[in-house]
């Protein structure tokens, strides 16, 4: 049962005025955009974590026919103990089911392959919340309960990026659609000792995605050749807490992380990584540990 008493409704009005004037102003920064740089205070910590008005703005007049997935990569506050993070996730958890939500997948973050592959290593933790609609977003954003918990989200967290993904145009011959796990509510098959490759990618303006698509071809090939598939294959639609835009976001699942590395040493790779290279204008790439979910019933 919610809580409905007057000492939580003033509580909650507490919280949402400290947060929202804590807000750091962003008239020059488009919805959903963070600052770049490193917060050196607390209004610009709250800005590189929470959503602000603007994006709550632009969001709700958005398309609204289709499930969504926010796509959440997260650094814990401290590095690699989410124990402050995870009281927020436990309620968050609970809300997003309560609006028709599901995680689909969560990974824990490998920060020790960055500088041979160029992936990431800022980040702890990635996971993938679907739901039904944004409205189902924008309506968890109003529960009590949620909101209550977000004090623990902004202690245990130095910055989260989330990025609303749909389903568009597929690069890859990928496994599932945004559709398909909603409907089907199914989450995405892994299994212990996988690793995740959850990556955004933003093209070259002249035949950028031409490039990229030959080598996404070949290297699909080679994936499913080693034993892995490409889970998600999907538009990159709104930022919703974000540095920077991207244009589409894949989900690679590679069979361990040996497999992964091999793949991607191998003189095979290296020859049509050269599209990859050529095609792209940047790319967010995060590789994590699989955590094996219990599908929900």
């Amino acid at each position: 049962m919610k809580k409905n008493n007057t000492l939580s409704t003033i509580l909650l009005g507490l919280i949402f005025a400290f947060y929202f004037s804590n807000a750091v102003a962003q008239e020059d920064l488009p919805p959903g955009i963070t600052p770049k740089g490193e917060a050196t205070n607390f209004k610009e910590h709250v800005a590189r974590i929470n959503a602000n008005e603007e994006f709550f703005e632009a969001y709700g007049k958005l398309e609204d026919d289709h499930p969504v997935i926010h796509m959440n990569f997260l650094q814990w506050r401290p590095r690699g103990n989410g124990a402050r993070y995870g009281l927020y996730g436990n309620v968050a958890g609970k809300e997003i089911a309560a609006v028709g939500g599901i995680t689909v997948h969560v990974g824990l973050g490998i920060t020790d392959e960055s500088k041979i592959y160029e992936f990431s290593d800022a980040w702890d933790e990635v996971a993938y919340a679907l739901y039904p609609r944004k409205r189902a977003y924008l309506q968890l954003q109003r529960d009590q309960d949620y909101q209550l918990a977000i004090p623990d989200r902004v202690a245990g967290t130095y910055r989260r990026l989330i990025y609303a993904i749909s389903d568009g145009e597929a690069i890859y011959d990928a496994t599932y659609t945004i559709l398909d796990l909603h409907e089907s509510n199914t989450l995405i098959k892994v299994e212990k000792g996988n690793v995740v490759l959850s990556e955004f990618l933003r093209f070259k303006k002249d035949g950028g995605l031409e490039s990229y698509t030959r080598f996404a071809k070949n290297f699909e090939k080679m994936l499913i050749d080693a034993g892995g598939y490409v889970a998600l294959s999907v538009n990159a639609e709104f930022p919703v807490v974000s540095q920077e835009y991207w244009d589409h976001f894949v989900t690679i699942v590679f069979p361990s992380q040996k497999v992964m590395e091999d793949l991607l040493t191998s003189d095979k790779f290296l020859e049509i990584n050269v599209d990859r290279i050529n095609g792209l204008d940047g790319s967010l790439s995060v590789p994590a540990k699989a955590v094996v979910l219990d599908a929900k019933k």
